[in-house]
């Protein structure tokens, strides 16, 4: 397991930082991000926007896969499906995902969103991720000088 609370490497000036999240718990097979509400986040309801919400699936249930000894494994989302169970306009929210089977080139997993201090679930989902060969530096069809710093 790593470490707990920090930043992902990697993320500087991408919509990872935009979202400013910090990972709890990153291990194999499972995530854990902790992400506070900002008014950036919200939608003009004053609840956590939809696009939010689905972008953290994402990204945990891609994290849930990915990890490995010698670092993460690159991967492309293929699907992703969310269901919307309940608004929110808490002041933050935690995603955690699991790996639900992985092929050697293709990653399977689940997410769910919920308030930490009362463990009520605002969404839930799944991923299906293509995992890139290991080696590979940048996702295919972007160039190398587009990648992010840091």
């Amino acid at each position: 397991m790593t470490k707990r609370g920090y930043k992902r490497k990697g993320t500087d000036g991408t919509y990872h930082e935009v979202l400013d999240y910090t990972v709890l718990e990153w291990e194999e097979g499972h995530a854990l991000i902790a992400m506070p509400v900002q008014p950036k986040h919200r939608n003009r309801g004053s609840s956590i926007h939809g696009g939010v919400i689905a972008s953290l699936i994402d990204i945990a249930g891609d994290m849930a896969g990915i990890w490995t000894p010698d670092g993460e494994r690159k991967t492309v989302t293929i699907n992703l499906n969310v269901n919307f169970i309940s608004g929110a306009s808490t002041d933050l929210v935690h995603a955690r995902g699991t790996r639900a089977h992985a092929t050697r080139g293709t990653l399977f997993s689940n997410a769910e969103i919920f308030e930490p201090d009362t463990g009520k679930l605002l969404a839930n989902g799944q991923g299906v991720y293509k995992l890139l060969r290991p080696g590979t530096t940048h996702a295919p069809g972007i160039s190398p000088d587009k990648e992010p710093k840091g």
